[in-house]
């Protein structure tokens, strides 16, 4: 079997949970033996090719006005004529079209869309080939693929991301098999008229498998301490989370890991400078969970799982995160959890103090099995793959039958 997977990014580029994740799962699948490759973005000219974990991956350059990820900002008229060209870019055709063509693949299974705008849908349709797509954000429904816009949830679609993400809402319609992270995901996409006769099943993301670390008895360490694990940005919960912590009566420690725009992190060390809360930067994950007691994910958004959470979970430490998104889902298995409205500076407070009322138990929490095992998770990828291409090698035979 043959699988060519799509993804904006891929690692080491902008490293963040979809990355991780899709890279976890080619590397999976290939150990499983299936050939694997990867067709990725990047901005440079020169189209790359790699193998790395047995996984062939072919970098290529978007062809768009300007590389999104460098940080730079552009003016409106540039960046709405951005995505006006990522509406239904022409220009990725061939970039797709080529790559499949070396690749030869049996199926093609599509994650974060954002720069090959409908080029994998329209190379899969010419091609006869089955497509899996995994909803890993909101790019099919929104142009800024959060359903967040100045530092508010989106209760509804605006009229230029309905506008924008109408050639999309068509193509959908062409895939074989649709996967959400998680179920409010997927149910928001089928509510919105995406997807309607595509098979669908909810498989989340793997924490990766590694021994969970212990922490320290609390007559060594007397203090509970909370973290934060992601982007440093405004959807992400974080000013909720600072602003929580003034509420808290007690001795407490926050531990901030992840990165962001220079200037908004700047502007929350001023504003926030207790010294109990240390900024990590990017850290990794062996840096971050033996120092932590207690996970906080006060996203505003509707992410659509939470890796950061999943990993808390294997890590057996205890969760405390907003009630939206794949969220929930994603804390199920947590020994000592609790969830929260998003936006709730109080009811956050009121949870944390809870948690740090009960120290032992937050700290030395059990986690039960984790649903969504790295094994799991490439498990239920094939049973898909296999199903796909059962029926397609059934329709051929059955093609030739009435030849």
């Amino acid at each position: 079997m043959r699988v060519l997977i799509v993804n904006t990014l891929y690692p080491p580029a902008d490293i963040g949970g979809a990355e991780r994740s899709v890279a976890q799962l080619a590397e999976g699948l290939a150990a499983a033996g299936v050939e694997t490759s990867v067709l990725t973005l990047s901005p440079g000219d020169a189209a790359v090719e790699r193998t790395v974990g047995g996984v062939v991956v072919h970098r290529r350059r978007l062809r768009n006005l300007y590389w999104p990820y460098d940080g730079e900002a552009r003016a409106a008229m540039k960046r709405a004529l951005w995505h006006g060209l990522e509406a239904a870019n022409p220009l990725m055709d061939g970039v797709v079209d080529r790559v499949a063509a070396q690749v030869q693949p049996d199926l093609v299974h599509l994650h974060l869309t954002t720069g090959f705008s409908q080029s994998v849908h329209r190379a899969a349709a010419r091609r006869g080939l089955p497509l899996v797509q995994t909803l890993r954000d909101w790019s099919m429904m929104c142009a800024r693929a959060s359903m967040f816009r100045q530092g508010a949830r989106c209760s509804r679609r605006c009229a230029s991301c309905v506008m924008l993400t109408a050639g999309k809402r068509a193509r959908s319609q062409g895939v074989d098999h649709v996967i959400g992270l998680s179920r409010p995901v997927l149910e928001a996409h089928r509510d919105a008229g995406y997807f309607c006769d595509s098979a669908g099943s909810v498989i989340g993301n793997a924490a990766p498998e590694r021994a969970p670390t212990r922490r320290p008895g609390w007559s060594r360490e007397p203090v509970l301490t909370f973290g934060f694990l992601g982007r440093v940005e405004a959807e992400k919960g974080i000013e909720t989370l600072l602003r929580a912590t003034t509420r808290l009566k007690g001795d407490w420690r926050l531990r901030i890991g992840g990165r962001g725009d220079a200037a908004y992190s700047a502007r929350l060390r001023a504003e926030f400078p207790d010294p109990r809360i240390v900024w990590l930067g990017q850290v990794g994950a062996g840096d971050f969970w033996p120092t932590v007691d207690v996970l906080v994910a006060p996203a505003l958004w509707a992410e659509p799982f939470g890796r950061a959470v999943a990993e808390a979970v294997q890590q057996g430490r205890g969760v405390i995160a907003s009630r939206i998104g794949g969220l929930p889902e994603a804390a199920e298995g947590a020994g000592a959890s609790a969830l929260v409205q998003p936006g709730d500076v109080a009811a956050l407070a009121q949870a944390m103090q809870a948690a740090m009322s009960e120290p032992e138990r937050w700290r030395f929490a059990a986690s039960g099995p984790s649903r969504w095992t790295e094994a799991a998770v490439v498990e239920a990828h094939l049973a898909i793959y296999d199903q796909l291409l059962s029926r397609r090698a059934s329709r051929t035979a059955a093609d030739r039958d009435q030849l």
